[in-house]
């Protein structure tokens, strides 16, 4: 595997990492909406999982709060 390609994979994984945060954004938000607070605080778990990971990855030192901005901007598949 050449490195394009790998680099390529890298951006393509962060990016559906950050569509993913995004979308449990957008659900902890309904939930709270429709009164469901358990399953909100569930759901905000995931997602603090998976920014923790991403942190992880990531080489650059990105704050919980700068992945949540970046992860508003549409990315990924979905």
């Amino acid at each position: 595997m050449n490195v394009v390609s790998m680099n390529f994979e890298n951006n393509e994984r962060r990016d559906e990492f950050f569509a993913l945060i995004n979308m449990i954004g957008y659900a902890v938000s309904i939930a709270n909406t429709l009164g469901s607070q358990t399953a909100a605080e569930h759901m905000d778990t995931a997602r603090a999982a998976l920014i923790k990971q991403l942190q992880d990855e990531m080489s650059s030192n990105l704050s919980a709060d700068n992945i949540n901005r970046i992860a508003t901007i549409r990315a990924g598949h979905c």
